[in-house]
């Protein structure tokens, strides 16, 4: 480990990148989604010899888990220090339960109290996860690593010029006839989704697992602050100094 001032001299650096590095990952959550959901679209037409079409793919660029990924490592040197800073200057202690399970131990009053400022904005980025379309049925692929969706067809038609004929021809009158057009279906797009969000039941969970920790280190602070106050006074001294008494 290194010096406690070699530690202040890079706190604001890590407590800048940190915040960068979460309003990123917040701004692609909130305005990005489409970032997270790909698709494949297959054509097959009714007869062989009908008009073959390509492919349309649409690839998946990044994942909840991902961004997520990416931002922990600045987050968490940012929390580190700055625990390593309040623990180094500890006088008071407590340990951060939930359910019964230790998570953090003999953390000073002043550092839960910093902790809980950060798990706060924590919350805030997984408040702003994406989740993924109720309207759709998903599956998680465990080889993709995403949700994919089942699969959806639709019909593709085309445009027939077809001939109505008002009346027949006679020895007199030349036939009467009107061209128009009409919808014939050719063939079936198949769309699979594929999805890098997570449901709405992982996101809830994810948020209930931080607001129980928020509340752990809440009441781990108050039970570092439950001690006798130090019988000092140092008023009346340094005021018999400043005034040369």
């Amino acid at each position: 480990m290194g010096k406690l001032h070699e530690l202040l001299a890079v706190e604001s650096d890590l407590k800048a990148k940190a915040q960068h590095a979460l309003a990123q990952v917040k701004g692609l959550f909130t305005t990005g989604q489409g970032k997270f959901v790909g698709q494949v679209r297959k054509y097959q037409p009714f007869n062989d010899d009908g008009e073959r079409l390509p492919d349309e793919i649409t690839v998946l660029a990044t994942s909840v888990d991902n961004e997520l990924e990416t931002v922990k490592a600045a987050v968490s040197q940012w929390l580190d220090a700055s625990l390593q800073k309040e623990v180094t200057n500890q006088g008071t202690s407590a340990d951060v339960i939930v359910n019964g399970v230790k998570i953090l131990t003999e953390l000073p009053a002043t550092a839960l109290l910093n902790l809980e400022g950060k798990l706060a904005e924590i919350r805030q980025l997984y408040q702003s996860i994406p989740t993924n379309d109720p309207a759709e049925r998903w599956n998680k692929d465990a080889q993709l690593g995403h949700y994919v969706s089942e699969v959806r067809e639709t019909r593709r038609t085309k445009k027939v010029q077809k001939v109505l004929i008002k009346y027949e021809a006679t020895k007199e009158h030349p036939a009467q006839t009107e061209a128009y057009a009409e919808d014939i279906p050719v063939g079936t797009w198949s769309t699979t989704i594929h999805s890098g969000q997570v449901s709405p039941t992982e996101k809830n969970t994810r948020l209930e697992r931080l607001d129980a920790l928020i509340m752990a280190v809440k009441k781990a602070r108050q039970r570092a602050n439950d001690i006798e106050i130090k019988d000092v006074h140092a008023g009346e001294i340094l005021f018999k100094y400043i005034n040369g008494v």
